[in-house]
């Protein structure tokens, strides 16, 4: 006869027996390290339950993994071998995990379990390069020098993960998957969201001190500790200091107010909200017992008090089964819903400067002749191509290769960018897409993610605001998801404040997928059939494409991509299907308007057929000037 954990996992559709010892396992380490996410997981119904169990146990699990070898997560190092340090033990494990993602199923019961989950649910991988990015950190001791850098990171790394776990349970609830997207009549939504992921990375900095100062790594940034005139070596020394407590007391206060500055969405389902209200409750909680006993974080992780734990805990239980039995409904795992394309919050400083240059009016700039001379070739009209869609490769080996950080990169490949969009108002372009930042680009490390959302609100401001503004339309195409709040601002109000521009339409794709625009559409449609909104069988390409995120973007005519590999890599899918194909062995920070000139030469000069009789080629004539 089956027993009680038997029968729990079998109520929720598991019955295999190496992917429930994964639950068990995710369970267990959620149970031991996450306090109080394992008291507030027990308040939902047992589908969540075990999924909430997955994300973060899974996590704690690679911790495990990564202070010893051969603890539950997987195999490393085979006997006989030299012991591998932490740093090799987590590649190892997150090479693991990459490769059982590909076949859709875990080698070892904790990986099964976090996969299955995610393809019970439908959730994306992308997030999960961002807590391997927070493992990475903890490994290295990554240190932050200003409130500025420690932001970033936690709205880079800590974020996307707080909210994709907060996601599940809303989207379970019937509520949109984004919790950016969800507070309908919330103007700063967002923003309210990642204060609050904020407060719980500064609350979990407190209490996991002494943890972090054994690896001799201080998790608050030095401003804090210079605000406070805390020294470093006294931290690191374990010394408790009246600056230090004084500080513990100011940060707590600070993500006190933090937490209190975040609305509950409109319209959850009861249990939700108790589930929600009891998570910031015990944090409240968690909070005080730091500044209760200040000194006491520079030597122990300190437990929640067990009688005031309860009192939050069993009436937030009675409540949610009440809730559960009251209120129920199906929980269906399901695809994620598209985010919102609008209401993104406003936020200070670029936003707003954004739309006072746009509403100055200023007149448009002509493009700038380029330094050598050169002129644009004349193309026949029939040879000329409406739409040229880049992939910008190249930018971190180009500063490899001169020995520079590859921020330094993507700075000289947005010098790039401008120059190349020059040229195209110069030449005539319609269309001019750019690949500025997929999907897949998350797994890069923070601080190169730093840099590249630092360089993309610059690189707008330059485009779509200069002092002598060009006649290009700014579009974007790509997700709100996992973006900083600020860079999603300044992206839609630049698409606002170039709106009535009607030269060159540059669309940047930023945190792009071609495979998810394609699937995200397919779900739009599906979703207005099931509500009667349009007819199955009215459906045709036509039809498809005023449902991808630039319905108005036409086919791309030539698709060209710089830095020597030649493959696609999940760009616009579905509108390159006809695109003529270059592949450039030129990194994208050495190119410049010459070189898109010469690549639309060579497009003229290629026959395409479409399936009919091929056109004559056309013969561009020659650049002018020196290249």
């Amino acid at each position: 006869m089956a027993g009680p954990t038997t029968r729990f996992y079998q109520r929720c559709g598991i019955r295999d027996t190496e992917l429930r010892r994964g639950y068990e396992a995710c369970r267990s380490a959620t149970r031991t390290a996450g306090e109080i996410e394992y008291a507030v997981s027990l308040l939902m119904p047992p589908p969540l339950r075990i999924a909430t169990w997955a994300l973060l146990g899974a996590g704690y699990c690679v911790d495990t993994v990564v202070d010893a070898a051969g603890a539950p997560g997987g195999e490393i190092a085979s006997a006989g071998d030299a012991a591998p340090g932490p740093a090799e033990r987590l590649e190892a494990w997150i090479s693991a995990f990459e490769a059982d993602l590909r076949i859709g199923r875990g080698t070892d019961p904790v990986r099964q379990a976090l996969i299955h989950t995610m393809l019970t649910w439908n959730l994306p991988p992308g997030f999960l390069h961002m807590q391997f990015e927070e493992l990475r950190q903890d490994v290295h001791g990554k240190q932050f020098a200003t409130w500025k850098e420690w932001r970033r990171n936690s709205r880079l790394v800590i974020v996307p993960f707080a909210l994709r776990v907060a996601s599940l349970l809303l989207r379970a609830a019937g509520v949109s998957a984004e919790p950016e997207a969800i507070a309908a009549g919330v103007p700063e939504a967002a923003v309210a969201w990642q204060t609050a992921a904020d407060a719980l990375y500064l609350t979990d900095s407190l209490i996991d001190l002494s943890d972090d100062l054994a690896r001799d790594h201080v998790p608050l940034p030095q401003e804090a500790l210079d605000e406070a005139g805390v020294r470093r070596t006294d931290l690191l020394a374990r010394r408790a200091t009246p600056a230090f407590e004084d500080m513990v007391r100011r940060l707590a206060d600070r993500a006190r107010t933090w937490l209190d500055q975040t609305p509950l969405p409109r319209g959850l389902h009861p249990a939700v909200s108790i589930a929600f209200d009891t998570y910031t409750d015990l944090y409240r909680l968690r909070l005080k017992t730091a500044t209760d006993a200040p000194a006491a974080l520079l030597h122990r992780r300190p437990a929640l008090p067990r009688g005031a734990r309860l009192r939050l805990l069993l009436p937030a239980r009675a409540k949610a089964a009440l809730a559960w039995g009251l209120f129920p409904f199906p929980i269906q795992p399901g695809p994620l819903p598209h985010p919102a394309p609008a209401g993104a919050p406003e936020q200070p400083g670029l936003a707003q400067e954004v739309r006072r240059l746009g509403a100055q009016r200023s007149p448009i700039a002509p493009p700038t002749p380029h330094p050598s001379g050169a002129r644009p070739p004349t193309l026949p009209t029939e040879a000329m191509p409406r739409h040229i869609a880049i992939v910008m490769d190249g930018n971190g080996r180009w500063a490899t290769s001169r020995g520079l950080p590859r921020s330094d990169g993507h700075r000289a490949g947005g010098e790039a960018l401008a120059d190349v969009v020059h040229g195209a108002l110069e030449i005539g372009l319609s269309h001019l897409t750019v690949y500025a930042f997929s999907t897949e680009n998350w797994k890069r490390p923070a601080d190169e993610l730093t840099a590249l959302m630092d360089e993309i609100p610059q690189r707008l401001r330059r485009l779509a605001n200069d002092t002598a503004p060009l006649n290009v339309r700014l579009r974007w195409a790509g997700v709100h998801g996992r973006l900083p709040a600020d860079v999603v601002a300044a992206l839609t109000d630049a698409e606002h404040a170039t709106r009535d521009r009607t030269g060159l339409t540059l669309t940047l794709c930023v945190n792009y997928g071609g495979r998810a625009e394609i699937a995200t559409a397919a779900a739009k449609i599906a979703r207005d059939a099931a509500a009667g909104r349009i007819d199955p069988g009215s459906v045709c390409e036509h039809a498809f494409a005023r449902y991808l995120h630039v319905p108005e973007l036409p086919d791309v005519d030539l698709l060209l991509r710089t830095g020597g590999d030649q493959r696609t890599s999940n760009f616009l899918p579905w509108q390159a299907t006809y695109a003529e194909l270059l592949f450039l062995d030129t990194p994208w920070p050495d190119m410049d308007r010459r070189d898109l000139w010469h690549a639309m030469e060579e497009y003229a000069r290629r026959t395409r057929r479409y399936g009919s009789i091929p056109r004559i080629p056309a013969q561009p004539t020659s650049l002018t000037g020196p290249r």
